[in-house]
């Protein structure tokens, strides 16, 4: 016997179709501009994830460390600025360690001229004799001024140092000499060194 097996339609306006059947492919894993802007995290989450994070983080490297997070935010920030007028003033510094020393050579060798105390004949106001003397074998140096050495322009101190030091880095010169890394190179590539 043959059954009867009724099917029923139902049929749905353009407007009513959209609004109750859902068309989005959410089992895809497809997300809404929206549902990735809401999953992003505020900045207080993020700086929450770095306080933990902290020491799993590495101190140096290119990406992904203590280091490049300190380059970015400085080239952002523009902190360029900050880190010339340090190293003016380093290099500043260490002219000025340089002309204490060499002060301090000049006053050595001046106090080792000096002959002492016990070895200096006063003279007899009374006499007639138009000269000092002292012992028989000494004679009293004539006080001259100290040669003052002529200052080395930054571009000599580079060469000097290259000189001296030929197989430093650009970075150690730089920390040396306290210049930066960029001048420390054009005079380099202007030298020939």
């Amino acid at each position: 016997m043959a059954e009867n097996i009724n099917f029923n339609k139902i049929v749905y306006k353009k407007r009513n179709y959209l609004k109750t059947i859902d068309t989005s492919f959410k089992e895809l894993g497809v997300k809404t501009i929206q549902e990735q802007i809401d999953e992003q995290p505020t900045v207080q989450e993020f700086f929450d994830m770095y306080n933990t994070l902290f020491y799993e983080i590495n101190e140096f490297g290119s990406t992904n460390s203590h280091e490049f997070l300190i380059k970015t935010s400085q080239e952002y920030i523009g902190a360029e600025q900050d880190n010339e007028i340090i190293e003016l003033l380093q290099a500043e510094i260490a002219s000025l360690r340089e002309e204490l020393l060499d002060s301090q050579k000049r006053l050595a060798d001046v106090a080792a001229s000096v002959p002492e105390a016990s070895d200096i004949i006063i003279p007899n106001l009374e006499d007639d004799s138009p000269s000092t003397t002292i012992a028989d074998d000494v004679t009293i140096p004539t006080p001259s001024t100290p040669e003052t050495p002529t200052e080395l322009t930054k571009e000599q101190k580079v060469v000097k140092d290259f000189t001296k030091y030929p197989k430093s880095t650009i970075k150690k010169r730089s920390e040396r000499l306290g210049y930066s890394k960029r001048y420390i190179r054009s005079v380099k590539k202007d030298n020939n060194l």
